[in-house]
């Protein structure tokens, strides 16, 4: 399986394109053959929360978003082998609302976008957007935020776990992943004030599935005690000059939230390192 199709979310700004722009580079690693571009737009009649439709307004947005759409996938054009496929949607939509649905309808296999920090969280797919997408959709959603570094290779990868709920790592998707990046990596267990039972028998059952599920690619171990879980995985992460960070958002049932839920977003706008965020397995 290969990650065929690649749905790129966009809202025409320059963060949004850096993110275009990065999904390029990884188009002939994941073996893609098509990538849609997307944008989602909202029209309200003013002063209520009524959404408008089939008006004049309704049809000028469209076109306008088609129009710049247009122009992105220019962009895109020069930016990616002339065989790929590109094509062009815009809603007037919340797209975390029906991510799923889109995706099953148009086959997606892997989701980019881009995030721009604290100062625009209100921008449409930079705020509460991007935790929605990131915590619902059943693809694999990787967020690009406003300071990566464009054109570097991909040479350290770094998967995050609190040793708990191991059994819902999605492993073909992550080992799909790992054989498109021949990379050095890293598993950075998390255990977010630990106290003095550290190793109980769930404990060690973790720690021997994360070295039978790494041991093809030859990870290395480590553990991180750290209240703030944040800082300490960008530390980590910076000190080896990670290229990406892997997630799992969610943990299985959808009960309760994994602390990856938390932090996927923090990581997000304080980070200068892609996240990729796995769907679990149980999905």
């Amino acid at each position: 399986m290969h990650m065929n199709t690649m749905l790129i979310l966009t809202d025409f700004s320059e963060n949004a394109f850096r993110a275009m722009e990065y999904a390029a580079s990884l188009t002939q690693p994941l073996q893609t053959s098509r990538i849609i571009l997307y944008h989602a737009f909202q029209s309200f009649i003013f002063g209520t929360e009524l959404p408008i439709t089939n008006t004049p307004d309704n049809e000028r947005l469209y076109l306008e978003c088609m129009e710049n759409l247009a122009l992105q996938q220019d962009r895109l054009r020069a930016l990616i082998h002339a065989g790929i496929r590109i094509d062009m949607k815009a809603e007037d939509a919340l797209l975390a609302d029906h991510i799923n649905d889109f995706c099953a309808e148009e086959n997606v296999d892997f989701i980019v976008m881009g995030v721009s920090g604290k100062s625009g969280l209100e921008k449409l797919l930079l705020g509460s957007t991007t935790s929605l997408i990131i915590s619902t959709s059943k693809v694999p959603v990787l967020v690009v935020p406003k300071d990566t570094i464009i054109g570097k290779p991909l040479t350290s990868i770094i998967f995050t776990t609190d040793l708990k709920h191991h059994e819902t790592i999605p492993v073909e998707r992550l080992h799909e992943i790992l054989r498109a990046f021949p990379a050095t990596v890293r598993v950075l267990n998390v255990e977010k004030g630990a106290g003095t039972e550290k190793y109980v028998i769930e404990t060690k059952e973790s720690i021997a599935s994360l070295h039978e599920i790494f041991e093809p690619y030859h990870a290395s171990f480590d553990y991180l005690n750290d209240n703030n879980t944040v800082d300490g995985i960008l530390a980590y992460s910076n000190q080896h000059q990670a290229s990406l960070i892997i997630v799992i958002p969610r943990k299985q049932g959808g009960l309760a939230v994994l602390f990856h839920n938390s932090i996927s977003k923090k990581l997000a706008y304080d980070s200068n390192i892609p996240l990729l965020c796995l769907p679990p397995a149980d999905k």
